[in-house]
């Protein structure tokens, strides 16, 4: 039996795992990460790097480490500086350094040591510790157990979409698992649905390629926001009162207002309105009200006009169920577990934990971490909340 496991090797699980070996919680002999995918932070790279985002939109202090300057002083040493560039007031770091730096950090803990590639098909509680059943039959247990899964297998596709993709025509979610870049840069009309970071990356990318040739569609004019959400969650701001609502119902309502869902920093706006101007990129603000496939062909009647394209990316989010229940659910009605109204888990609001000896981060943690759960910040002040109280 081991002592820790934690299902979910990206942004929360490794932030998780670094807080736990260095806090010197456990050891790497005695830490297990289960993940479908063969590295850790895979997802995160593959996604980064299939929108070609140069910079992250949190500051340099939220990153994997302990210590909040971490990044900073990585960025100054011999294999960091040759990738320390920054961006805007509050020093936004590339992805280049953010994901060296990450790579330093899991070699410093020497993390491959306890990865375990695959999908987790089972939970069971027996006695004093956790079995833990993979797809390919492969079992262990484990005396706690951290579900540190997130939300990007689940890529949410409109209704319309889905059922065009369904008579063949040629739509991917940006975040498809395997979309092939191939594909992007062979077809010769392209649109791009979405209007948040993730479309105007792509967007942006795309008119590179293919210059007059790609259409961007957004249902609202653009929202300006630094960050994801107001930086008072960051703290006690916020968070202070926060805290104090009781009723879960209201706190899914303040998170979810909370969130600016959909919104851009300034910049990418500028660099979008940019590329219209110099031809490259056609902005449209509508919304779709009709959708056909025809010889080969999209065409999309919008609310005031429309549009024809050969291909479609979506940039149009994830799902807001929670990850993980389609093989968690028998572990939840057999441990007796509690959900809020929303579906998410209700855990304790000082240490994370679930179940005996079960604890959350990220996604599922969020009724108590609050907006910002989901992000860096969030993963950061998760394994702190797990790694102080266990």
């Amino acid at each position: 039996m081991i002592d820790w496991t934690i299902i979910g090797g990206g942004i929360q699980g490794c932030t998780l795992a670094n807080y736990l070996l260095k806090s010197k919680r456990t050891t790497i002999s005695n830490l297990a990460i289960v993940d479908p995918h063969p590295e850790p932070l895979y997802t995160w790279k593959r996604c980064t790097k299939t929108i070609e985002m140069p910079f992250l939109r949190s500051p340099s202090i939220h990153h994997l480490d302990i210590d909040p300057f971490s990044l900073e002083k990585f960025a100054k040493s011999e294999n960091g500086k040759s990738d320390a560039h920054f961006y805007g007031p509050y020093d936004r770091p590339s992805i280049s350094l953010f994901n060296k730096h990450c790579d330093s950090l899991f070699h410093e803990i020497q993390l491959v040591n306890s990865w375990i590639q695959g999908r987790v098909d089972q939970l069971v509680r027996k006695k004093q510790q956790w079995h833990i059943k993979l797809a390919d039959g492969r079992q262990f247990d484990s005396k706690n157990v951290v579900l540190a899964m997130g939300i990007s297998e689940h890529p949410f596709l409109p209704l319309w979409a889905n059922d065009l993709r369904n008579e063949g025509a040629p739509i991917n979610h940006i975040y498809d698992d395997k979309i092939s870049t191939d594909v992007i840069k062979s077809t010769d009309n392209i649109l791009v649905v979405g209007g948040g970071i993730s479309a105007i990356h792509t967007a942006l990318k795309l008119s590179k390629i293919h210059p007059g040739r790609t259409k961007l569609l957004t249902r609202h004019p653009f929202r300006i926001h630094q960050f994801d959400s107001d930086p008072g969650w960051l703290g006690p701001k916020h968070m202070n009162s926060f805290k104090k609502v009781t009723s879960l119902t209201k706190r899914r309502q303040i998170i979810t207002n909370a969130r600016y869902r959909g919104s851009i920093p300034k910049e990418l706006k500028l660099q979008a309105l940019h590329e219209e101007r110099q031809g490259k990129l056609d902005i449209i603000i509508d919304e779709v009200s009709e959708a056909f496939y025809e010889n080969n062909e999209i065409k999309l009647n919008l609310l005031t006009t429309s549009i024809s394209t050969n291909r479609i990316l979506l940039a149009t989010g994830f799902h807001a169920t929670p990850p993980g229940f389609n093989w968690l659910t028998s572990t939840i009605e057999n441990e007796g577990l509690h959900c809020a109204t929303c579906g998410y888990p209700i855990v304790s609001e000082t240490s994370l934990e679930w179940g005996q000896n079960l604890y959350v981060i990220g996604a599922l943690a969020e009724l108590v971490i609050g907006p910002v759960s989901r992000n860096i910040s969030g993963a950061r002040r998760g394994a702190e909340k797990i790694v102080n109280q266990s």
